[in-house]
């Protein structure tokens, strides 16, 4: 068999993943999606000794779509 005719394997691609970024009570927030159907909100608030390294402390996850997650927290 030459080269030419050589198969290849088509690897789908993977479905893209939701994130919306947005405010909660006045600070940034970050809703996105982790797996499908489960969503994680976080928020960004560095003077919060419960945040992280990074300044983003957890509000949620888990929720299947992002209607809940929204809903949940109050993110805009």
């Amino acid at each position: 068999m030459d080269s030419d005719h050589s198969l290849t394997a088509i690897q789908p691609e993977p479905a893209a993943l939701g994130r919306y970024y947005g405010s909660c009570d006045g600070k940034a927030a970050l809703a996105r999606e982790t797996s499908p159907g489960s969503w994680q909100v976080k928020v960004r608030d560095p003077i919060n000794r419960l945040a992280g390294h990074d300044g983003w402390m957890m509000l949620g996850t888990g929720w299947s779509t992002l209607a809940e997650a929204r809903a949940a927290t109050g993110l805009s």
